[in-house]
């Protein structure tokens, strides 16, 4: 004996067949979601406005909870990261590579980030990232005559495997922020809330 389908349960099933394809391939933003982001960064003005551009781009693109996390040096944000208390760090290659990786950085900046992806992932569970673009420092205290390097972002391993879609996500940052942008947002974040100059920066980007 047939037996007959009818229009109501046809629907029903089709719901729930297009319910269980779409729910198997969550895409990078819901990739993200329910979890809370950490981004580490030191008491200095470049510093505070990338940690605040990472945390508004990341929340408005994912929906992932972003919180910042402050230090008082460079050495105290870096042991957080490497120890999983907070997972995206940003410094410049020159100093990583000289600082936690022992060794001078040379004229190749290719073969400076090979070193420090090898260095980093090797020794402090940590992966570098895409350089943003800028490569000077933003005070002038104690840096005259230095050059840092391109600065660029680390993540931490145990954070990649709660964020795996934030790496390609991240990317879209690269050459973003050039030593002359960069330096028109922290005069403007000196006397702004540098989350809303983030915010406005990214939105007139078409980022967020």
């Amino acid at each position: 004996m047939k037996r007959f389908i009818g229009p109501a349960v046809l629907t029903v099933l089709l719901a729930m067949a297009v319910l269980a394809a779409t729910s198997s391939a969550p895409g990078p933003a819901s990739a993200c979601v329910g979890r809370t982001l950490f981004i580490g960064h030191f008491d200095s003005p470049d510093q505070v406005m990338v940690a605040n551009l990472l945390a508004v781009f990341i929340d408005e693109r994912t929906g992932t909870t972003v919180k910042l996390s402050r230090f008082a040096t460079r050495d105290e944000a870096f042991e957080a990261m490497k120890t999983d208390k907070i997972s995206l760090y940003t410094d410049y290659s020159g100093v990583v590579l000289r600082k936690w990786g022992g060794e001078a950085p040379g004229q190749d900046e290719e073969k400076n980030f090979a070193r420090i992806k090898e260095i980093l992932n090797r020794k402090y569970n940590v992966v570098w990232l895409e350089p943003f673009g800028y490569d000077r420092y933003f005070t002038d205290k104690g840096k005259a005559g230095e050059k840092p390097g391109p600065a660029g972002l680390m993540l931490c391993k145990d954070a990649l495997s709660k964020f795996p879609a934030l790496p390609k996500l991240l990317g879209k940052l690269r050459g973003v922020l050039d030593n002359d942008t960069m330096a028109a947002l922290v005069r403007e974040a000196a006397s702004s809330d540098p989350k809303a100059v983030a915010r406005k920066f990214l939105k007139s980007r078409k980022l967020i």
